[in-house]
Formats: C-alpha cells, structure tokens, sequence
C-alpha cells in the first residue's frame, strides 16, 4: 500500500503523503499542453515557476518543441496562448499537445508515477505525432524528485525535428532563485555565479540556488536521465533552463519509430554539496 495520496483539484493532481501532509508537487493540463507544477522542496517552497508575464507558456516543468514537420505539414510545439503580440511569430502554425484523457495514475512506497497519452496537433486539428510522457514524482528525505520522460512516436509518417533554439525538455525557474535576486547558478567542477560562468554544453547537471533569510538555502537540480548525455544546455539567467538536443542538430525518426529524452528535476532545502550531487544525478 502507497504512502502517497493523490488529491485532485480542478484539472491538477497533487501528490501528497498521507500521514505527514507533506506535498510533492503536481501534475496538470490545459487545452495546450501538460505539465508539472507545482514542485515543493521538503520544506514546503516552491522552486518553478508556473509561467513568466513575458512567456506565459513556459510552463513550469514542461514539453515543447518548434518547429515539427511531418511530409509537407509543419506546426510549432512551443508558444501557446494567450498571446503576446500581434506578430509574434511562435504563434504562426500554432499546435497543440492533446492530452487524453486516460493518464495512469501508479502510486508506489515513495511516490506517484503518472504516464499520460498526448497527441501532437497541427494548427487545423490534424495529428502529426503521439507521445508518451511518465512523470514520476518521490520524495527523498532531503529533497523531492520529478522524473520526467517524454517518447515522441512518428505514428504518422517520418519525423523531422530541425534545429531550433524552441526544445525540448526543461524548466521555468522560481524567480527567488535567480542571480538578479541574489542567486547563483551553478554547474559541476565548481562552476558557480551567473550563465556566462557555466559552460552550459557539458556540465553534468545544472542547479540554480539562494538563500533565504528565515530558512537558509534551498534550490532546483536538472540532469538528464542518461549517463552517456551530457547538454546541450539552453540556460539563462531570467530563468529559462532546458535540455535541447537540437540546438546542435536537427533529429528525425522514421515511421513507428520514437524518440526519447528524459530528465530529473530535484528540489533541494540546504546548500547543494558534491556528494549530493552524486547521489541525485546519473553519472
């Protein structure tokens, strides 16, 4: 029997362990797209965003990807409303990532394990690809841990995802964390300050971290879930942070076949130390 109870509210699971009361975080969805958020440290603060003024469609811990091409169809995975502008071009060929309705919901000792079924649509409501996310959300005594997984099936037609600055797997960041708000973003061999002091293309994980006056510090880990996989990174100071693997390179994938990539996000009370980092990340 699970530890862990699963409290709806509207459309957003809430993963809470039931003697302590203690909240991991959430797992939601809208018309556009899913994703996590909320994501607590184990002392209750939060350390992502839900979305930011100027990019309300980074979305917490999130999925997107832009531009998708199938044949001569091409939609783009990456803004979505509202708007911005008039002319903002991440909405030309907006799509949208429907997420059906029969998510797995698999609670086990530690955690919940939620695996949902998405179907990538173009700007007129056609299929272009399916995905398979898991997201899988655990606490540790220490922190809280967001697996997330997302396999995109070319279940119609050949894939193409060219190179583009717009993908694929990351994180908005709570703006407590920030270096414009006194934090500082660190990557491995003691690499720590602002972007410009992060290689953000080989560093086996990245973390952003402050400390707060009443409570000390606390901070958000991401590595991939792949020990041969180290970046590319597309971090930034205001907050941004993904793994992008076609930043370098345009991926395809022929008929039936998939593409995975996943990541773990850790949300951490007190300063983040090499030993912790070896025992969070996959190395």
């Amino acid at each position: 029997m699970s530890n862990y109870d699963v409290i709806i509210n509207a459309r957003t699971h809430l993963v809470v362990e039931t003697n302590s009361g203690r909240c991991l975080g959430g797992v939601g969805t809208n018309f556009y797209r899913p994703f996590v958020f909320p994501f607590y440290t184990p002392a209750g603060h939060t350390v992502i965003q839900e979305f930011a003024f100027d990019h309300p469609f980074h979305n917490g811990i999130f999925v997107g990807q832009a531009p998708v091409k199938v044949g001569e169809r091409e939609a783009w995975f990456w803004g979505a409303p509202p708007r911005r502008s008039f002319t903002d071009r991440l909405f030309e060929n907006l799509g949208r990532m429907d997420t059906q309705k029969d998510m797995e919901v698999s609670p086990h000792d530690v955690g919940v394990k939620f695996t949902q079924h998405i179907i990538w649509r173009d700007a007129n409501e056609e299929p272009l690809i399916n995905e398979i996310r898991t997201i899988n959300l655990y606490a540790h005594d220490d922190a809280t841990v967001c697996d997330m997984t997302s396999e995109k099936v070319a279940a119609y037609g050949d894939v193409e995802y060219p190179q583009t600055k717009y993908g694929s797997i990351g994180m908005r960041v709570e703006p407590r964390l920030l270096p414009v708000m006194g934090g500082v973003v660190i990557g491995d061999n003691n690499r720590k300050g602002t972007v410009k002091d992060i290689d953000d293309n080989t560093s086996d994980f990245v973390a952003y971290q402050n400390k707060l006056p009443a409570h000390g510090h606390f901070g958000i880990l991401m590595t991939i879930l792949d020990e041969t996989l180290r970046g590319p990174w597309f971090i930034r100071d205001y907050g941004m942070a993904l793994y992008n693997p076609t930043q370098t390179g345009s991926v395809t994938t022929k008929a039936e076949n998939s593409w995975k990539i996943g990541l773990r996000f850790v949300a951490y009370d007190a300063e983040l130390t090499p030993e912790r980092v070896e025992k969070w990340c996959v190395l």
